[in-house]
């Protein structure tokens, strides 16, 4: 403004008169008018370019904010759905952890186990469910031949076993261990008393069936005694996947057994075969020289039928050239 101000007082004193000094002064005021509304609105078109730009990244952002919300609002909905589920799935393994707190359930549903395991890998006729002994004892199941029985019964100690694993001390786990080992005996011994008598045809063993592989692993690796003085004892103890082991390998040792008992059988069989096949082979080679004869023959009558058919062309050639000059002399009678 100061440079303005001397700009214009220099303009004034070197104009040489009044009227000049005003035209002046008004071009001046003019001029720096437009100048000044050409600089505002250059500043007004900045300006809103910048808030235009500026609003548009504003929505942009707006949009990507509300996008983001709407996902997340869709995420937490799923996991909320997820996590009612996983309610709903940790109500019923409680419902199912009450349950197998009752030994007597839990036993029922050892026992439904083992007939499954046993429908898969045996035929109907080789075991049967609650095989009842003379004296009234009855175990879950029994593998059944006619020359032996083996018995199978189902074992689940689970409360000391739950116990050892929740116990929060070593010494606390330590003594709950013996007593989870010492149920197991008791199970062995009544398995080895009960089920085990040569008497009435079954075998001198006896299989123990643990329905838990965790149980199971718990005996074998990390209670060596337990499978000590299971083999004292004549029990093998079995988990779901070493007892369809067990059975299987029994049905495929018994099918070799049979095939052994029958070999006498399939020998005699196989040696009648053999004198059918002798019979057929001298019946074969009869009716092969039948036909052999009966080609030969046809041929010889093929042969006499050509020789036969041969005369007679001839016969009939001879027939046809005799016949031509009958024919000429009846034609010469009729000229005269």
């Amino acid at each position: 403004m100061i440079f303005v101000a001397v700009y214009i007082s220099n303009q004034i004193k070197s104009a040489s008169g009044k009227g000049e000094t005003e035209k002046m002064l008004f071009d001046m005021v003019k001029e720096m008018k437009a100048e000044m509304k050409a600089s505002v609105d250059k500043g007004s078109q900045t300006v809103e370019e910048q808030l235009r730009h500026q609003r548009d990244s504003m929505d942009k952002q707006t949009k990507m904010i509300w996008e983001r919300l709407d996902n997340a609002s869709k995420v937490i909905g799923g996991v909320q759905k997820q996590l009612g589920e996983i309610g709903e799935f940790s109500k019923g393994m409680k419902d199912l952890s009450n349950v197998l707190k009752s030994p007597k359930l839990r036993g029922g549903l050892g026992e439904q186990l083992l007939y499954e395991i046993l429908a898969n890998a045996l035929p109907k006729e080789l075991y049967r469910m609650q095989y009842k002994f003379r004296d009234g004892s009855v175990c879950d199941a029994a593998i059944v031949t006619k020359d032996v029985i083996i018995p199978i019964d189902a074992k689940f100690s689970m409360e000391n076993f739950k116990l050892m694993l929740d116990a929060e001390t070593d010494e606390e786990r330590e003594r709950v261990k013996k007593e989870f080992i010492r149920d197991v005996k008791v199970r062995i011994d009544e398995i080895a008393s009960k089920y085990i008598l040569p008497e009435e045809g079954t075998a001198d063993h006896a299989i123990m069936y643990i329905p838990s592989e965790n149980v199971f692993y718990e005996l074998i690796v990390n209670t060596p005694q337990i499978e000590e003085y299971s083999k004292k004892r004549s029990v093998t103890l079995a988990s779901p996947n070493t007892l369809t082991y067990i059975l299987r390998s029994f049905l495929l040792a018994y099918r070799q057994y049979e095939l052994q008992q029958h070999a006498g059988e399939i020998l005699k069989a196989l040696g009648g075969i053999a004198v059918e096949a002798g019979r057929f082979s001298g019946e074969l080679e009869v009716l092969d020289g039948h036909i052999g004869r009966t080609v030969k023959s046809m041929d010889n009558v093929k042969t006499k039928f050509g020789k036969l058919t041969g005369k007679i062309e001839s016969v009939q050639a001879l027939g046809e050239v005799e016949n031509v000059p009958m024919l000429a002399d009846g034609a010469d009678a009729d000229k005269e």
